[in-house]
């Protein structure tokens, strides 16, 4: 009795492992590139790489608005259809900031700050993403001036958007600025 239970606990390992291995070779999670727009195409947000903004950086000084976003981040597309595409944000977005569309996932090189580096390290290490979206905003020199993890509705990022894009940062706290919005 004992010999015929060993039997089949084999067994059933034998077919778990080798389920385990079938869906693991067939079932590989789908990769999309997120399109990057070139400025002057569509009437949205004129993303960027990060590498294709440092270079618009040079021609142009701007801060940098960073979505740090996942293929498989509900909330990521969310924040594209409800708050990216309201024109008064991406209008805002494209005159005040360089946009940049960064994968936390793609195992690709970028550069920052003169430094080549993998796109998860950017997100993760450098730029503090600690959950999905995170939106990020750059001083002109790429130096991290403020990363809010979490799906902004378009008030709250109109907010964020005119503390950091109009430079309130540099004269009063964010609690003595929400307490003016919009007022």
């Amino acid at each position: 009795m004992m010999h015929m239970m060993k039997k089949y606990w084999w067994i059933l390992a034998g077919i778990v492992i080798l389920g385990i291995g079938f869906f693991s070779m067939t079932s590989k999670p789908e990769v999309k590139k997120q399109p990057v727009m070139e400025a002057g195409n569509g009437d949205g947000i004129h993303w960027l790489s990060y590498e294709e903004a440092v270079k618009a950086n040079k021609k142009k000084k701007k801060k940098y608005l960073v979505d740090v976003y996942t293929s498989w981040c509900g909330w990521c597309k969310v924040m594209d259809k409800q708050t990216f595409s309201d024109p008064t944000i991406a209008k805002y977005i494209n005159e005040k900031f360089i946009p940049v569309k960064l994968n936390a996932e793609r195992d690709t090189f970028t550069v920052y700050q003169g430094e080549k580096v993998k796109e998860p390290f950017l997100a993760g290490r450098i730029f503090r993403a600690s959950g999905y979206p995170t939106t990020v905003f750059l001083g002109e020199n790429e130096s991290v001036l403020h990363s809010q993890a979490g799906f902004l509705d378009p008030s709250a990022m109109g907010a964020l958007l005119h503390y950091y894009g109009d430079n309130a940062y540099k004269t009063m706290s964010w609690d003595q600025f929400k307490s003016t919005y919009g007022k």
